[in-house]
């Protein structure tokens, strides 16, 4: 099973944004760069900050789990550290499933 296709959790777009005009409204997942994975410590929600690879825009945004399994948030994001420097649209068509990771 492909990370996108996991049906445990949806992944954030990351397809850009905007906020004063200086930046792009679109950047494809395959000029994105995976900078670092966050986890907060008390609901152990995850966060993957990406980078442009063609300029300075940084892309955040928050994998939403459609149930409160930590072992299972554990296990991404632990998995996501170890894809840190990769293209978000790679990691999202890698291979990835919570019940044989």
């Amino acid at each position: 099973m492909f990370l996108k296709d996991n049906g445990s959790f949806e992944l954030p777009k990351l397809q850009g944004r905007w906020h004063d005009g200086t930046e792009r409204r679109y950047i494809p997942r395959s000029n994105l760069i995976l900078k670092e994975v966050l986890q907060r410590e008390d609901s152990g929600d995850i966060e993957l900050v990406c980078k442009a690879t063609d300029g300075p825009e940084v892309v955040i945004g928050l994998v939403r789990f459609y149930n409160n399994d930590l072992s299972k948030k554990n296990l991404l994001y632990h998995w996501l550290k170890d894809q840190q420097g990769k293209i978000i649209e790679d990691i999202y068509n890698s291979k990835f499933d919570l019940i044989h990771t």
